[in-house]
């Protein structure tokens, strides 16, 4: 059997959380805090996304505890429509904002960034306002704020809308920590890079090199044929999710021992495949959407 991405990369896991604020914006934490945090509790980076301004990170700490990626969360429009759309790997703001959404992904993209649409479901976007736009990487598919305020941090229903209709988005699992209340922790993504360096981080988030989650560890996942075999840390379920209902059935744990590996059979019609395992304490974690 035959890995699939990221399982079959050469390089390390790195932990990284990829939407957060500081007190630059309407954050609590400073950014020296906010980077702090996270080399304490195992992240290997950070991006700083302030609302519509790019924070130094080396301004506040000039020897940064963790790799630090310099980013923005821009506030863009297109007609009535609001979206947030998270930068990653700019210097300088590549646009004013409330701009077009198309305009400043173009934006974002000629300054050599890639950015990606933030919480789908907090903005009330429907999947016609998703498909409107290109050149993005993906769309946060959970946001710990956003599931903390108002119950509106999980966009899996956005995701495969949009997938289901051929858009190749990424998935990711983000904080959008703002540090009023215990919203940091709960999101991130496993990079798989050569090193932990921001060209290679980033290089991978746009690759999709990377898986995202709430805990949960994904070893690998090999495919053969039409057979998918996922391994991973003691779960309570693990799905293969697909277009539509055409998937196979849930491997489940029930009164047994947590599973560690499952292997399925993709049904005839598939068009794409994404994994879902859920732990014990009913946290997950997502591959990104394979095409078959």
């Amino acid at each position: 059997m035959a890995s699939l991405p990221p399982f079959d990369a050469p390089g390390d896991w790195f932990k990284g959380n990829l939407h957060t604020h500081t007190t630059q914006s309407d954050g609590r934490a400073t950014p020296a805090e906010n980077m702090q945090w996270h080399a304490d509790h195992g992240y290997h980076f950070v991006a700083l996304t302030d609302h519509n301004r790019v924070t130094s990170a080396t301004q506040f700490a000039p020897q940064p505890p963790l790799l630090t990626i310099p980013g923005a969360e821009i506030n863009a429009r297109r007609g009535d429509v609001e979206y947030h759309i998270v930068a990653l790997g700019i210097q300088d703001m590549p646009i004013a904002h409330n701009s077009d959404a198309q305009s400043t992904i173009d934006a974002v993209n000629a300054a050599g960034g890639l950015c990606f649409i933030a919480h789908p479901y907090w903005c009330d976007l429907v999947p016609d306002d998703l498909l409107a736009l290109h050149g993005h990487i993906g769309l946060e598919i959970f946001n710990t704020g956003c599931r903390l305020e108002i119950n509106k941090g999980h966009a899996l229903v956005h995701w495969d809308a949009v997938l289901r209709r051929g858009q190749r988005a990424l998935g990711l699992a983000v904080d959008d920590s703002h540090w009023k209340y215990p919203d940091h922790g709960g999101g991130w993504v496993m990079a798989r890079a050569p090193r932990l360096d921001a060209p290679s981080i980033v290089a991978a988030i746009r690759q999709g090199q990377f898986y995202s989650t709430q805990g949960p560890e994904i070893y690998d996942v090999q495919i053969e044929s039409r057979q998918v075999t996922v391994r991973c840390s003691p779960a309570r379920s693990i799905y293969v999710i697909g277009d539509v209902y055409h998937c196979p059935n849930a491997a489940q744990a029930w009164d047994n021992a947590p599973l560690t590996q499952a292997t399925f059979t993709l049904r005839a019609q598939q068009q794409y495949l994404r994994v879902e395992v859920v732990d014990m304490q009913c946290r997950s974690a997502w591959t990104n959407a394979y095409f078959v």
